[in-house]
């Protein structure tokens, strides 16, 4: 059975882990320990939490030292392959102070001093420029200080170096969820799962589903905020109602005249059936017209003449609504303008 590098690497991050919680080392040395697993784990990308399920799925769940104890065929079946690279002896050494740059960053990174961390990294990238990592690593620093902007800056420069390389689209996906932008965060960390495949932790999935359920609630935000519009048919309906009674304050038939005339000259103005229908008259063009023709009726002429002379007194109301010709004039001289002309919808509708 052969092993990956990771593999391997996770053994080993398991028994650095170990050291550390059983106390094997002073507590000066467990801060190294913890920036070595944090180099090897980045190195060989992958987290902290994955270590014991690569352990108990590869090793059965023995240990480093169980294995090495036991002799088992585990340890014996491990191939190792020895590639000669040749590497200019000047490159190495920019190469070693880079990492040694580097691993000074990262334990300033494990100390919380991320200001210190932030300039070692900018040491090892001018010592070696060509290297994703660096950028990667300073990105995370610069948002651990909230400089976003900063971040995002490495985050792309660590893309365009290596675009293979899932941590510069994780260091993009977290500056840009910090900032409130979830959708471009949603896309990054797309970015992350296209590239790990079936390798992608458990910690690269949960950035992707938060950046999502993020997204998703703005999206349900926005549609909540949207206020559905009132139907104009409903609103228009009650005024058309009000307007067609307004049109004939007479609708409902011609009032009792004489309970208007009880209570003399005041009564009548203060009666505000009788107010509406004269402001309607008076807004009518054709109530002039209507005037004069009323006054051709010989019934109409004589009480005119009967007040003017002041002969008889007040006439008799009610006698004076019983006649059919004067009722149809009042109400075609109250009614308003659509009074007597029932053919004025039709009118409209054959134009």
């Amino acid at each position: 059975m052969s092993y990956s590098n990771k593999d391997i690497s996770s053994l080993i991050v398991d028994f650095l882990n170990n050291a550390i919680s059983t106390k094997a080392v002073s507590e000066d040395n467990a801060d190294s320990l913890n920036v070595a697993i944090d180099c090897i784990t980045e190195t060989f990308d992958f987290d902290r939490d994955d270590v014991k399920p690569i352990v108990a799925s590869k090793f059965g769940g023995q240990s480093l030292s169980d294995l090495l104890a036991n002799g088992t065929n585990s340890t014996q079946s491990i191939e190792t392959e020895s590639v000669k690279v040749n590497i200019p002896v000047e490159d190495a050494e920019i190469k070693a102070k880079a990492e040694s740059l580097k691993l000074e960053g990262n334990k300033a990174m494990a100390g919380r001093d991320f200001a210190l961390a932030i300039e070692k990294y900018s040491d090892a990238i001018k010592t070696l420029p060509t290297n994703a990592i660096y950028y990667a690593n300073r990105a995370a620093a610069h948002s651990s200080l909230k400089q976003y902007d900063d971040a995002i800056n490495d985050a792309e420069e660590a893309i365009k170096i290596d675009p293979a390389y899932s941590k510069g689209y994780s260091r993009l996906g977290f500056a840009k969820y910090a900032q409130g932008k979830p959708e471009e965060a949603l896309e990054a960390y797309k970015k992350v799962l296209d590239i790990e495949g079936d390798k992608a932790t458990d910690v690269m999935k949960r950035d992707y589903e938060t950046a999502k359920k993020k997204v998703e609630q703005s999206l349900n935000l926005e549609k909540s905020t949207q206020v559905e519009p009132a139907s104009t048919k409903d609103a228009s309906e009650p005024a058309s109602d009000a307007s067609a009674g307004a049109g004939n304050p007479f609708a409902g038939g011609m009032p009792d005249m004489s309970s208007m005339l009880g209570g003399g000259l005041g009564g009548l103005l203060n009666n505000p059936q009788l107010m509406q229908a004269a402001q309607q008259m008076m807004s009518d063009p054709n109530a002039m017209s209507k005037v004069q023709s009323m006054m051709q009726n010989p019934a109409v002429r004589q009480m005119a003449e009967n007040f003017s002379g002041g002969n008889g007194g007040m006439p008799n109301f009610d006698d004076l609504m019983n006649n059919p010709a004067i009722r149809d004039m009042a109400g075609s001289l109250f009614g308003g303008a659509n009074a007597g002309n029932p053919n004025t919808g039709k009118d409209d509708e054959s134009k």
